[in-house]
């Protein structure tokens, strides 16, 4: 792994130099002005950098670094070293993406283990450190490391939101609180739904889904109710519906948000009385479940406008919280496409490693995602399915996201990545204020970026506005 320390006391560069050597690729620089020549010619996985140097009145000007190299479009993972103990510098450093951050004097042992959380994150293999963190260092690294993907739940981020939503998920799991999740088709709502099962007392019964969006109001409620022989044509043996098969586990309902106000009283009755009876029967069936719910739809202006009902919201939404769309987290999308790509490279059978190209990587940093992780997965699904070599080209993107041919653009100048990549997004962004009615605010919060980013692309892409 390619690490550059940033750090005026020699000394120190040294010590971190003989505690990392060791299957890694090390650079050092005597300052952020050597760090910015050296960043001219390298892309490092991780930069050690110290946050005040000799000279700086306060922690803006290394601040002002981190977050510059942050915004880039391939960022590293960054560790900072300091001798400031400003809480406020160090709580925003790690909320705009900070891995972490040691104070001075440095505990030497603590930092092969953090290197193991940005192995994680780069994907990237690190033979040398297992020595590091081996025998001798007295630690648990499966206690002391908190990985950013987190195996077991099957979510991968490190997006503050994403975050913060897992720990409430930790925190209720273990209570029988009903869960109310939303967000945008494509964000994973169900992934987190099961989160919430897997850290539950339920966790050894039955996941129940069901896409309310799919089917008919008949279906839904046959799917959930069951019926008995008889109960209508074609009805030709008893079926257990998910009410009852959810029994002592957890029912999760995906686009509640669709049921008609018919189905909602019924479901309303059953929520209250955990007792239903099955379509053409009469025998009360006790249930206990646990209820998950999800919609993309804004549920809570549905209950001004009166088409859902309140008094069921109400019982749906003990807790809730929005996954936040994919654009809204860039800062994962390299984490998930390098985690997608994994995958289906053992899926296909592939026998070599492979990677994305720096101009796929800007692409995808660039793209705004309308399908969220969903298209994510199976653009990178896609990419594997139809590349022949080791490294992810610009010909993996899509033929719909191209205004011409991908051959024909080869032919015609040296560049053609770069050239598709800005018209994509100078037609988004004229589409956006379009559909504003070229309210800059509302464009800005429709692509997911600042006002001051979107006057920028507007100047640089030529928009008329």
């Amino acid at each position: 792994m390619d690490i550059l320390i940033v750090d005026e006391n020699e000394v120190v560069r040294r010590q971190l130099f003989w505690a990392l050597r060791r299957g890694n690729a090390l650079h050092e620089a005597a300052g952020r002005a050597e760090a910015r020549a050296i960043l001219a010619g390298l892309q490092p996985d991780v930069i050690l950098l110290e946050l005040l140097e000799e000279g700086d009145a306060d922690e803006t000007p290394g601040v002002a670094l981190v977050e510059e190299l942050l915004g880039a479009a391939d960022p590293p993972i960054i560790l900072i070293i300091t001798r400031s103990n400003r809480k406020d510098v160090a709580a925003r450093l790690l909320r705009i993406g900070v891995l972490d951050i040691f104070s001075k004097p440095l505990n030497l042992e603590e930092l092969p283990i953090v290197l193991k959380r940005a192995e994680r994150l780069q994907g990237i293999s690190l033979a040398g450190n297992e020595a590091a963190t081996g025998p001798g260092t007295g630690r648990d690294e499966g206690a002391t490391a908190e990985p950013r993907a987190e195996p077991n739940l099957d979510i991968v981020g490190v997006d503050p939101r994403i975050k913060q939503i897992l720990e409430q998920i930790r925190r209720i799991a273990p209570t029988p609180v009903s869960v109310l999740i939303t967000g945008e088709t494509g964000t994973g709502k169900e992934r987190f739904a099961q989160a919430v099962h897997k850290l539950s007392d339920r966790r050894d019964c039955r996941f129940v889904p069901l896409n309310c969006a799919v089917l008919t109001d008949t279906l839904v409620e046959d799917e959930l109710f069951g019926h008995e022989k008889g109960a209508f044509t074609g009805a030709i043996e008893r079926r257990k519906g998910k009410f009852e098969y959810a029994n002592k586990g957890t029912l999760f309902l995906d686009e509640i948000g669709d049921i008609s106000p018919v189905l909602q009283s019924k479901f309303l009755r059953v929520v209250q009385e955990r007792q239903f009876e099955r379509l053409g029967g009469n025998q009360p069936i006790d249930t206990d479940f646990r209820l998950i719910c999800a919609t993309h739809r804004d549920i809570f202006r549905m209950t001004k406008e009166g088409t859902f009902r309140d008094d069921l919201l109400f019982r749906i939404n003990v807790v809730s919280f929005k996954i936040p769309p994919l654009r809204e987290r860039r800062g994962d999308i390299k984490l998930l496409a390098k985690t997608f790509l994994q995958q289906y490279v053992r899926e296909f059978g592939r026998t070599e490693e492979m990677s994305f190209s720096r101009e796929v990587v800007r692409f995808m940093y660039d793209y705004h995602w309308p399908g969220n992780i969903r298209e994510l997965k199976h653009f990178v699904e896609r990419a594997v399915a139809l590349n022949e070599g080791r490294v992810i080209g610009p010909e993996a993107l899509p033929e719909d996201l191209q205004s011409e041919p991908v051959g024909e653009s080869l032919a015609a100048n040296g560049g053609p990545f770069d050239t598709l990549v800005k018209r994509y997004k100078r037609q988004l962004v004229m589409e956006a204020l379009q559909t504003a009615g070229n309210n800059k605010i509302q464009t800005a919060q429709m692509l997911g970026i600042s006002r001051s980013y979107l006057f920028k692309l507007i100047k640089q892409l030529a928009v008329p506005n």
